[in-house]
């Protein structure tokens, strides 16, 4: 036995293959360190892998009932391991979330079983015992007896599919914009809440039925500071610069913009301290109300590290270590003032949490649904690293393996949750993060979902070339947010592009998550073809906010930016710009005998061609992003980058006119009326 066999049987795969389908195989040290992070959970002790290895098998062996089970549609088989010549008893009483118990028993004989080789001869098996739960959905209690000993597992019954799930036939169309990007035309701030409600009600009036946005998540815009959506400062509360200001009664006048992207520094600056000004008059307004729901949310918590956040102006890992490493269970205004917190700044981020949360629910009640995005993880000084560090590997980050697009992989910044803490607390946290999204959208995209199955994270001080792979219960997770899905009444996307595992898809279609199809990476390179369609049970868009725009592709920006980062080489360079060469003329072929050009430009008249192509598609969800309508070349991201590029910062300009027949700009006009068409076919 080696160290690679403990990886092994941690739950860690240094072994996989590249996107080339080539073995690849991470390093000794990449390897140690991530045994080494989960080690503290797994209780082993790495002097002696080989005893630390078969004290893991060991365990697997005795663990007769799990920690966890899944109960698909209310049938629960709880899996009993336990040796393949053993008989006796078996009982099962389960205490259901809603009130009652239900209750099995039998013989282990009875139940069947499939046999395990153990390595000493001794031949171990799995037999599952049903019990069904009177169809009750709901996370519950199964309390057992088998094999001479007793236990509980946690029991997760769900439906096997998501709310909302592919097949129904639907023709549905929305819109992607990042909010920030929503300035209005008089202010040139960046957008709120306010300016949303503007799109969605665009779009309400062309019959679309979705905005989808960037995550909307809190944020670092002080210090520490990190304003990408995707490394949050928690995935449980909102980001409340975007706030409606207005609606909160605020008479804040903002302050003049000469710059053409977003600063998030000053942005906070006016809007934090506008908010300042109206929080005490609502809290008091509101106290019984506001004070109930920071309660029953933790909102106390989420106010009291910020606050003092505020005031130490750094991450909570360089905070005295009487707030960073003594964190009580604060749940009021007293017990955070009591930790030393300002009372004032406390006042001003519960009131902002709650004024976001009463806003977008308000927008939810509309036709227009909100399509939100969950972010692989949070921040490393996120108020959850914080709060529940347990549920971290600290020392690892979650990234991406490379591939065609990232050749030098990707490292995100960010701690991944420990599968087996997760699966030991039940799971709380990550049901939070669905709930918190699901109660104000109609449908939530879940970014990387193969994480749910196998996590790529990457040892602190090694490149992003030499990570490791940590698997997951991608069951239970699955079941999670269907159950969750159906409770919320949001339907689900897997963000599956990139290196995905075999699995992943088929569990996708089976519990009714939408996958998504980019149009981009699907355009023609010979004249006379179309685009290849895309299919029923996705998402479709020509591309995402990782991608080019469609401008951008067709002016070659994306290879512009991979030769200035230096990630081709002159000829690769030249043999990517032959290949777009030949695209577009591939396109504006298709586009000729489609769209009638005597108004648009070639651009133009491509991007109405391939937008409405889209759009008369099998997919039943379609999306237009507002960069396309207005033919901007930049996009919101350049993976890969941080400083190199002006990452999400850029304003969409001129996006209020684009869903208007009237005042839109032409090529915008056709494509939103190739759309309407293109749904109806």
């Amino acid at each position: 036995m080696s160290l690679r066999d403990l990886a092994r049987a941690a739950g860690i795969d240094a072994e996989y293959s590249s996107w080339r389908g080539e073995p690849t195989s991470a390093s000794d040290e990449a390897v140690l360190a991530t045994v080494t992070a989960l080690a503290g959970d797994l209780q082993i002790d790495l002097r002696d892998p080989v005893a630390a290895t078969k004290e893991l098998e060991r365990r697997r062996w005795s663990e007769v009932g799990p920690v966890a089970a899944v109960a698909w549609d209310g049938m629960l088989e709880l899996p009993f391991t336990v040796p393949a010549e053993l008989d006796g008893p078996w009982e099962i009483e389960v205490e259901l979330a809603g009130g009652g118990v239900a209750r099995g028993h039998g013989r282990l004989f009875d139940l069947g079983a499939d046999g395990h080789a153990w390595p000493a001869g001794v031949v171990h098996c799995v037999r599952r015992a049903k019990v069904w739960l009177e169809g009750a959905l709901g996370y519950h209690v199964a309390r057992w007896k088998a094999a001479g000993v007793s236990g509980e597992t946690f029991v997760i019954s769900a439906p096997m599919k998501a709310f909302g799930a592919p097949g129904s036939g639907a023709r549905a169309w929305g819109v992607f914009a990042p909010v920030y990007g929503l300035a209005s035309a008089d202010s040139g701030q960046a957008g709120d809440l306010a300016t949303l409600r503007q799109l969605f009600d665009g779009v309400q009036r062309r019959g679309g039925s979705l905005v989808a946005t960037l995550p909307i998540l809190a944020a670092f815009l002080d210090e520490p500071y990190a304003f990408s959506p995707y490394s949050p400062a928690s995935r449980l509360f909102w980001n409340e610069m975007y706030l409606d200001l207005r609606a909160l009664g605020s008479g804040a006048t903002p302050p003049p913009i000469d710059k053409s992207l977003i600063d998030y520094r000053e942005q906070y600056r006016w809007r934090r301290a506008a908010l300042d000004r109206v929080s005490g008059k609502l809290i008091g307004d509101h106290r019984e109300a506001i004070d109930a729901w920071a309660r029953a949310n933790d909102v106390w918590d989420y106010a009291a590290f910020r606050a003092i956040g505020e005031v130490e102006r750094k991450g909570w890992s360089a905070w005295p270590a009487e707030k960073r490493d003594r964190v009580p269970a604060i749940g009021s205004r007293d017990a955070a003032i009591a930790f030393g917190a300002d009372p004032a700044r406390v006042d001003s981020h519960v009131v902002g949490q709650w004024a976001m949360q009463h806003q977008l629910e308000a927008l939810a009640e509309g036709p227009v649904k909100l399509y939100l995005d969950l972010p692989v993880g949070v921040n490393c000084d996120a108020y959850e690293v914080w709060r529940w560090r347990e549920l971290f590997l600290m020392g690892l980050s979650a990234g991406a393996p490379p591939d065609a697009l990232f050749l030098g992989g990707q490292n995100w910044g960010l701690p991944p949750l420990s599968p087996i803490a997760l699966r030991k607390d039940r799971y709380r946290y990550f049901i939070r993060c669905l709930r918190h999204h699901m109660s104000v959208a109609g449908m939530l995209r879940v970014d990387h979902v193969m994480g749910l199955f196998r996590l790529y994270c990457v040892p602190q001080g090694r490149p992003a070339t030499d990570g490791v792979y940590v698997r997951y219960p991608w069951e239970e997770l699955l079941a999670i947010i269907t159950l969750e899905s159906n409770r919320g009444r949001c339907a689900v996307t897997g963000e599956d592009l990139g290196t995905v595992p075999e699995q992943v898809r088929p569990a996708m279609a089976k519990h009714g998550l939408y996958r998504l199809h980019v149009g981009q990476w699907f355009f023609p390179s010979d004249q006379g073809r179309r685009p290849e369609p895309s299919p029923a049970a996705s998402v479709a868009s020509l591309n995402t906010h990782d991608t080019p725009t469609f401008a951008g592709w067709w002016r070659g920006a994306d290879i512009d930016d991979k030769r200035d980062l230096g990630l081709v080489n002159a000829e690769q360079e030249h043999a990517d710009r032959v290949d777009r060469e030949k695209q577009k003329a591939a396109l504006l072929a298709f586009a000729g005998a489609k769209v009638d050009g005597d108004l648009l430009t070639e651009v133009e008249q491509t991007m109405v061609a391939v937008t409405e192509d889209l759009a008369a598609g099998a997919a039943e969800i379609v999306l237009v992003a507002l960069d396309d309508l207005v033919l901007d070349p930049v996009p919101h991201n350049v993976p890969g980058t941080v400083h190199e590029r002006p990452n999400w910062q850029r304003r969409v300009q001129g996006w209020a006119d684009s869903l208007d027949p009237e005042r839109g700009a032409p090529a915008a006009v056709a494509a939103i009326a190739g759309v309407i068409a293109g749904r109806k076919r």
